[in-house]
């Protein structure tokens, strides 16, 4: 007679806990990276407009700066001025490469059959997307300040070294900056998501982008999240002004913030419960 096995001695694996399902998709995440573009271009996001305003003012820099005045401020301003443009589509490209991973081959149907719940496996891409941007706009700043000390000692003739780089004022502009991207990263997620190519998502993106560029003096931009960047840049006195101070958070940066919470709120929802079979 062949020995039975009583099931009442049988028990199933404990499930993980919410916390370690999130590290294990952050760590397939991480992984899954080197599959994409997604690291090169959060390096070219910190290096090109460092580049750019390198060699415009190594070349020009005599011409755009004046004698006995503090250039720093100028130089830092139009950097910061390429970044902000550039940063927008930055971040719908980089957006879309993520999420990207899970689209082809339709992925996500994948991932959702793993013993892992749904909110650890979106949380994971959206801090994913969260920690390369801010990577991003940290190693822009430091090259910044790394180019005009090079700056300094190749053309002394700029006379940067008489003066001290502007680092607080730096410092508190890459916070704000940071904050005035978070609408974006929340709308092209969501879009990412729902859409599985990576054409309409990034098409959306750009028009949104233009669009913020364009309505620049619309008294209603700050509502545009693809205008955050440029915005902050705006409300940044890089020089004394009589009457205008940098704001802790501007107006834009709260509506940036709203339309981050909005989309990954409503998104996660329209996920949790859309038929994915």
């Amino acid at each position: 007679m062949n020995p039975t096995v009583s099931t009442a001695n049988l028990t199933l694996p404990a499930v993980p806990g919410p916390f370690v399902q999130l590290g294990r998709s952050l760590a397939a995440d991480a992984l899954k990276l080197r599959r994409t573009a997604a690291l090169w271009l959060t390096l070219a996001s910190g290096v090109l407009p460092v580049l750019l305003n390198f060699c415009i003012f190594y070349f020009k820099g005599h011409l755009l700066l004046k004698p006995g005045v503090d250039g720093w401020a100028k130089y830092a301003s139009m950097s910061w001025q390429t970044a902000a443009v550039l940063l927008p589509l930055f971040v719908v490209l980089l957006t879309s490469l993520v999420v990207g991973v899970e689209n082809k081959a339709e992925g996500w149907k994948h991932l959702f059959a793993l013993p892992v719940g749904r909110l650890p496996v979106w949380l994971s891409k959206l801090l994913i997307i969260l920690g390369l941007n801010a990577l991003a706009q940290v190693l822009f700043v430091g090259l910044l300040l790394a180019a005009g000390h090079l700056l300094a000692t190749l053309r002394p003739e700029l006379h940067l070294q008489q003066f001290a780089p502007p680092v607080h004022l730096l410092g508190r502009l890459l916070g704000r900056t940071y904050l005035a991207t978070l609408g974006i990263v929340g709308v092209q997620y969501v879009l990412g998501k729902w859409q599985s190519g990576f054409v309409l998502p990034v098409a959306a993106g750009m028009a949104g982008w233009v669009a913020g560029l364009t309505l620049l003096r619309w008294e209603h931009v700050g509502w545009i999240p693809y205008a955050g960047p440029m915005l902050t840049l705006l409300t940044t006195p890089f020089k004394p002004v009589p009457g205008m101070a940098m704001p802790t958070v501007a107006p834009h940066e709260w509506y940036q913030l709203l339309w981050f919470g909005t989309a990954t709120v409503l998104g996660y929802a329209v996920l949790r419960w859309r038929n994915l079979a």
